[in-house]
Order: C-alpha cells, then sequence, then structure tokens
C-alpha cells in the first residue's frame, strides 16, 4: 500500500494503533528535517504544541481504531522556519480492517512545496494549446500573470488573452477558481 502512495508522490507513513511507525515511503522521508522526524519508531516534532498534537494525535487513532467504521483525522506540525506540514489519519476500525497490525494510514501534505500540475494532462482534459496550458500551470505554481508573461516572453496583453480562453476552456471566472480546479490534477 505504501508503496502505492510513493507511486502517487504522496509522502505517507503508516503507523499501528500505538502510533508505532511500520513503513515509511521516500516522499515522506524527504519531508524530514531537524523539525519532524521519526525518533524511537514514533513521528516526532521538535516544537512542544506540535509534539503534543502528535500525542493527540496518537491517542485518536487508538480510539477510532478499537471501533467500528472509518475515521478521518487531522493535524499540524508547526516548523521554526516555513510553512507547517499537515498531517491526515486514515483509521480503519477492528471489524471492517484487513490490515489489522495497522492502526492508521498518515499522509502529509508539505505546505512549503509548490504544486506542479502536468501541462500535457490539462492541455488533453480542457483542451487547451500548449501557451495556455503552461499559463495555466504557472498560476497553479503561484506566479502572478506579470511574472508569467516575462517566463513565457509574451506581452502582458497576450498572457491576458490566454487566461481568457484558459476560463472559458474550464468554465472558471477568476484566477482563485482557475487555480484551485487545476491544483486538484496533482
Amino acid at each position: 500500500m505504501i508503496g502505492a502512495l510513493g507511486l502517487l508522490k504522496w509522502p505517507a507513513i503508516v503507523v499501528d494503533r500505538h502510533g508505532m511507525v511500520l513503513d515509511v515511503n521516500e516522499d515522506a522521508c524527504s519531508l524530514f528535517d531537524r523539525d519532524l522526524s521519526i525518533k524511537g519508531k514514533r513521528l516526532f516534532a521538535a516544537d512542544l504544541q506540535s509534539r503534543m498534537r502528535l500525542d493527540r494525535l496518537v491517542n485518536q487513532i487508538r480510539l477510532a481504531s478499537s471501533k467500528a467504521g472509518r475515521t478521518t483525522l487531522q493535524t499540524v506540525v508547526t516548523r521554526r522556519q516555513g510553512r507547517p506540514v499537515v498531517v491526515d489519519a486514515f483509521v480503519q476500525g477492528l471489524e471492517d480492517d484487513p490490515f489489522p497490525a495497522v492502526g492508521a494510514l498518515l499522509l502529509l501534505t508539505d505546505l512549503n512545496e509548490t504544486l506542479q500540475v502536468s501541462q500535457n494532462s490539462v492541455m488533453e482534459i480542457f483542451g487547451l494549446t500548449p501557451s495556455q496550458a503552461r499559463l495555466g500551470s504557472l498560476l497553479v505554481e503561484g506566479k502572478t500573470l506579470k511574472e508569467i508573461s516575462l517566463d513565457m516572453k509574451i506581452s502582458p496583453g497576450t498572457a491576458r488573452n490566454h487566461l481568457k480562453a484558459v476560463f472559458l476552456r474550464t468554465g472558471t471566472r477568476r484566477q482563485a477558481e482557475l487555480v484551485s480546479l487545476l491544483s486538484r490534477l496533482r
């Protein structure tokens, strides 16, 4: 299971019902630094408040895994520099659990990560030209229209025309709406 998540480039950790780490994929390992790591087979946060939130998450996993059904939990690990890491825990209760040793699957979202969208996917899904798809991808990366026009070596007017065409083909009306749509294409 964790190998499949590695193929998707999603940082993932599998923990048992007591929060002990059973498996970690490479993408999760790449997030580890002095603020977030594994110590003594447990996910560890250097920040005291974050460590307390992780302890609370483990207690919630223990409780949720003893009941039937699925539960989704979330916590945040603060970093000294940069944005935090969001930890989503997916817990399968005992009665329905095909993997009884597993307590939860933890998916990590690094809020410092710059989202990147495949231009080929955007072109194919929405019928965009290569220039329009590149503009959309650069918007998802957080660039302004002015920065995009410089990157693409086009005039600001041409960038606006590309943006209008992208709005039309994606059924969106605002840049924020477009970015929200395209960012789902991870």
